[in-house]
């Protein structure tokens, strides 16, 4: 045989062993409108779902701004397409990264997925893989494990604790996750069947592995004392290996990657409600995570002016060995547009005080009280450039 013939021969054998390979994405196993039978197990488990709900509804972490609710709302909808009434969703004030999804379609979607991804697709990749496990009725079995192995009254306040993230003695929250871990099976269909329901979204279904190789950059260069994997990690094993398969299936189904240009009303988002999300990331103490989140949000397109500001609280925060020269010099980078958070020049002021230069610390307690007339510390402020003024 001619040696281009062996050579075409020999690569449509192997193109052909490849695509055999390909996983096979599942079809839904409940319908649209789906509610249990009566009578039975799966029925009661709705019921404790319900009282769940009930509990999240009127939780102080939820999140009520219509902003957030409507755009993942209205993404859930997009990807769940005849699902959407199904699906309720709730936002819970949590800056850990995580969602997850009831028997009975609640769905809980915490805030520190919003300052991870860098896009609609990718926010729809996460939401899309828990619309899945619903279809797919995963979640069933899942709280079924649940209530075979915990009494009632646990289940009841494990799952609130697990709807908000507060809670919960350490040893009942590794029971919880645990028993909220699906098998790698279901987490290949929901991966495979949310990647699909996104594309037929049209919703860009390559956002299935950015979203995991995002995640497993956090968690490689997460070096500070004490930090943890992330929730997801946690429950979500193997990371590496299904960012792997989601790449070949895709390629292999929608054709090669393309550049993705900024995401303008994602950033919007992100940008709108930026103070509120990186306040509570910054409040969780786990800063290099944060700075992997800063460097992330500088390349879409935040502000520079806030994420100086937050570089500047970060090193504050910290306060290890030459933060505070560090933490003084983001702060006044956040100042040079004269758009500054008032805080900025606040905590310029406090550092200056601690480092002895009393002129710079009450120009910036002034800057601040310009900034900020009704600040709920003017008053401190105040009472502390009198008592500078004093002999």
């Amino acid at each position: 045989m001619h040696l281009a013939r062996i050579a075409l021969a020999v690569f449509l054998s192997v193109g052909t062993v490849a695509l055999a390979a390909l996983p096979t994405v599942p079809e839904p196993a409940i319908p649209p409108g789906y509610k249990p039978v009566p009578g039975k197990d799966e029925q009661g488990l709705w019921l404790q779902m319900e009282d769940f709900e009930q509990q999240l509804r009127h939780s102080p972490l939820l999140v009520r701004d219509p902003d957030i609710n409507d755009y993942i709302g209205g993404i859930v909808c997009r990807v769940a397409g005849p699902y959407c009434n199904d699906v309720r969703v709730y936002i819970v004030r949590n800056p850990g990264f995580n969602a997850s999804m009831a028997p009975n379609g609640m769905m809980q979607v915490w805030t520190g997925m919003l300052t991870r991804v860098r896009s609609e697709d990718e926010l729809a990749t996460v939401l899309g893989h828990e619309i899945a496990h619903f279809t797919r009725s995963h979640s069933i079995s899942q709280w079924r494990s649940v209530k075979s192995s915990m009494a009632a009254g646990q289940i009841f306040s494990l799952g609130v604790g697990m709807a908000t993230g507060v809670l919960l003695p350490v040893g009942e929250s590794l029971a919880l996750l645990s028993s909220l871990s699906y098998s790698r099976e279901q987490e290949e269909e929901a991966d495979l069947l949310g990647a699909q329901m996104m594309a037929q979204a049209d919703l860009d279904p390559h956002a299935t592995y950015r979203v995991w190789d995002l995640l497993i950059e956090e968690d490689e260069r997460a070096v500070d004392k004490g930090d943890e994997p992330s929730l997801l990690f946690r429950t979500h094993p193997k990371s590496a290996e299904r960012s792997r398969v989601l790449h070949d299936w895709a390629i292999a189904t929608y054709g090669p990657a393309t550049d993705q240009p900024v995401d303008i009303s994602y950033l919007a988002l992100l940008s709108g409600h930026y103070r509120m999300l990186m306040d509570d990331q910054i409040d969780t103490s786990r800063y290099s995570r944060t700075e992997v989140l800063l460097e992330r949000h500088a390349g879409i397109g935040v502000d520079p002016v806030l994420i100086s500001f937050y570089r500047g609280e970060m090193y504050r925060q910290r306060g290890a060995e030459g933060d505070a020269t560090l933490a003084r010099d983001a702060y006044l980078a956040s100042t040079v547009t004269g758009r500054a958070v008032p805080e900025a020049y606040r905590n310029l002021g406090y550092i200056y005080t601690k480092a002895g230069d009393v002129p710079a610390a009450r120009d910036n307690f002034r800057k601040y009280l310009e900034a900020a007339p009704q600040a709920d510390d003017r008053a401190m402020i105040e009472f502390y450039l009198e008592d500078e003024a004093a002999p």
